[in-house]
């Protein structure tokens, strides 16, 4: 599992249709990684249809992102471990599940925790727990 820093939280909810919560963080490829994580509030027929009834997982662009690509995201105060599957691996290109670290405070990471619970709530969100 790779460790990094998070250094930059932001999250919201849009118009009642999904939570979100983008993670900043430097890595080895880019020093201004980000994590974005959304779950839709409700599923519609046709994203169950489409493979769109699971978390949303994207790294810098959306060509390195997809549906469905977390087995586990463990959400705690001291970290945010997602733990990909093979097509999160394939489609993020980290190589390896990530362990994302709280420092000691951050502007948003409240929020963010608040958001992350939320999303446990939502069909989306089965794979979200508390660490």
């Amino acid at each position: 599992m790779k460790t990094y820093l998070i250094e930059e939280a932001q999250s919201g909810e849009e118009a009642g249709e999904y939570l979100w919560v983008s993670l900043g963080f430097a890595s080895a490829e880019n020093p201004l990684d980000v994590l974005h994580i959304v779950c839709a509030c409700a599923i519609k027929p046709q994203d169950r249809d489409g493979g769109m009834d699971a978390i949303y997982l994207e790294r810098d662009d959306q060509s390195r992102g997809g549906y469905g690509g977390a087995e586990r995201i463990a959400v705690g105060e001291r970290s945010i471990d997602v733990e990909f599957n093979a097509a999160g691996l394939r489609d993020l290109e980290f190589g390896d599940s990530v362990s994302l670290q709280w420092p000691e405070q951050l502007a948003g990471k409240a929020e963010a925790l608040r958001i992350l619970e939320r999303m446990r709530g939502y069909e989306c969100g089965r794979v979200v727990e508390s660490a």
